[in-house]
């Protein structure tokens, strides 16, 4: 059994763990891709891996030489062998899988739970798996302290490189175990950076990651006390690494890739504080996994507002909210009404001018009107692309004062929010108990943005009209009437009822 310890993953080319090669089983799982393969198919790869190693060194070597029989030949000659026959060989193929390493470097190498990301990569792993195996295999050719540094390094970032592009694969799927799989590779990756001279900001990125991996499997398998030391650490570990790459020539490359990856690891921090202050039920933490695996459309710069994970910690903090108020630790600002179920909408403040009047009674008047927006607009595609779809649309409900007005220079408005300010403003502090909830699934600058495109919009409709940035208020939660899955359109709305909320289905939302 001895001659197995050295296989090989036929799936991804990386050392299989020399314990489970040892035992009975004729199955083995991979650590680094996490793949389950039979031991006969492993060791039928690393023939095929081992031939295709000796017949590239064999074509190098002079005479039919193998590396072997050069332990009997004086280490200037071997020397000589390795500059003339495989420097050149080495320095053009490690250049391709460097620049490989160095455009992996350069990006987030961390993912959130439950959560995907397509990340491409210049090789596979198994090339870089192999050509670190060629370097093993003529290692007793790099007789000098200068050559031995160069196939350290060499082979360390081969090595490093092939165990990130497997870890590329495991963010980009969504399966069982994958965080410890990930925190293997990282740990590895670690170490062979720290044989390196300059690389210690490397080595410490990824001994950081391999920590938020292991909390994040902590975390989803429902131990967020645990996690949440691991998070830290690992958040430290970051910006420790985010400082030493300043003037490192070696790896400042990943200086942004790293501080991105801290803010993860402090959105992380925030959700186990979030989770635990709501009560770590089950109920709650499938509502996190939700609000993690919520599909948002990907529309223009919507794209980069909804797929930015900072933006995940202000909405737990409202989910907290709802569930403090709903189990009456707390409140929230609730409109006065009816209903058994409370929905969130920002409040916003709008300030507009027109002109009026024809002639010498020309002029402009100054209006302050409010939009009420349902604070689940984001995961409708309909409404991020146009925006009247979203908001109460005060500019569809023309003013009270007539044509013969806008003649006279005598109108107040060109909208109308038939009321709702009234509604808006009844918003107090109460609890919940009692009523189901709604959570919010937008950011206070996501409304503001829906906000500032509606008037845009109605800008280039309306010409007299000349608007000033909307003002984001607050978070305001309207009680509704619920009918199964939907919403019963509530009078005080009327015509302004935004279509958002009329084609608002409860299944698709988070309700406490």
């Amino acid at each position: 059994m001895d001659d197995m310890i050295a296989l090989r993953c036929k799936y991804c080319g990386a050392p299989l763990d020399a314990s489970a090669v040892k035992d009975d089983s004729p199955y083995i799982t991979c650590s680094s891709c996490g793949t389950t393969q039979q031991k006969m198919d492993a060791r039928a790869y690393l023939d095929q891996l081992m031939g295709q190693v000796r017949s590239w060194v064999s074509q190098a070597m002079p005479g039919g030489m193998t590396p072997a029989m050069t332990e009997n030949v004086d280490s200037v000659a071997r020397h000589n062998i390795f500059m003339t026959n495989f420097k050149p060989k080495v320095d053009m193929e490690f250049a391709a899988y460097k620049f490989g390493m160095n455009n992996l470097l350069s990006q987030s190498l961390m993912v959130m739970p439950f959560t995907t990301r397509k990340i491409v990569t210049s090789h596979t792993s198994n090339q870089a798996f192999e050509f670190g195996a060629k370097m093993n295999e003529i290692a007793p050719l790099a007789v000098s302290g200068e050559t031995s540094k160069v196939m350290t390094e060499v082979t360390r970032v081969t090595d490093a490189y092939a165990l990130l592009i497997n870890n590329c694969a495991l963010i980009g799927e969504d399966k069982p175990g994958r965080f410890t799989l990930m925190a293997n590779n990282f740990t590895l990756a670690s170490a062979d950076f720290g044989h390196m001279d300059d690389y210690a900001p490397a080595r410490d990125r990824f001994d950081a990651l391999a920590q938020l991996c292991n909390g994040c499997e902590m975390l989803m398998n429902g131990d967020v006390a645990s996690s949440r030391p691991l998070f830290e650490a690992g958040r430290d570990k970051l910006k420790g690494a985010s400082a030493a790459v300043m003037g490192n020539i070696k790896v400042a490359i990943m200086g942004q890739a790293v501080n991105q990856e801290a803010k993860m690891a402090e959105v992380l921090i925030e959700l186990t504080d979030y989770v635990n202050g709501m009560g770590g039920s089950k109920e709650i933490f499938d509502a996190v996994r939700r609000i993690f695996t919520f599909q948002y459309p990907a529309q223009g710069n919507w794209a980069f507002l909804l797929n930015n994970h900072d933006r995940l910690a202000e909405i737990f903090g409202y989910m907290a909210e709802c569930v403090k108020a709903k189990n009456g630790s707390g409140t929230l600002p609730i409109t006065a009404g009816s209903g058994d179920i409370l929905v969130p909408f920002w409040h916003i403040d709008l300030k507009y001018s027109f002109q009026t009047g024809s002639l010498w009674k020309k002029h402009s008047v100054e209006v302050s009107e409010i939009l009420l927006i349902p604070a689940d607009f984001v995961i409708d595609g309909d409404c991020l692309s146009s925006p009247r779809l979203a908001v109460t649309d005060v500019f569809s409900v023309k003013g009270s004062n007539g044509l013969f007005a806008g003649l006279t220079g005598n109108e107040t408005s060109i909208s109308n929010s038939q009321g709702l300010g009234r509604l808006a403003e009844s918003a107090a502090q109460n609890s919940a108990a009692g009523r189901k909830i709604v959570a919010p699934l937008s950011t206070k600058r996501e409304a503001e943005r829906i906000a500032e495109t509606y008037i845009q919009w109605m800008s280039k409709t309306l010409d007299k009209l000349k608007l000033s940035n909307p003002d984001v208020k607050e978070l305001i939660y309207i009680p509704f009437e619920s009918s199964g899955n939907r919403l019963t359109v509530k009078p005080e709305f009327g015509v302004l009822t935004p279509e958002r909320v009329k084609r608002t289905d409860l299944g698709q939302l988070i309700v406490l």
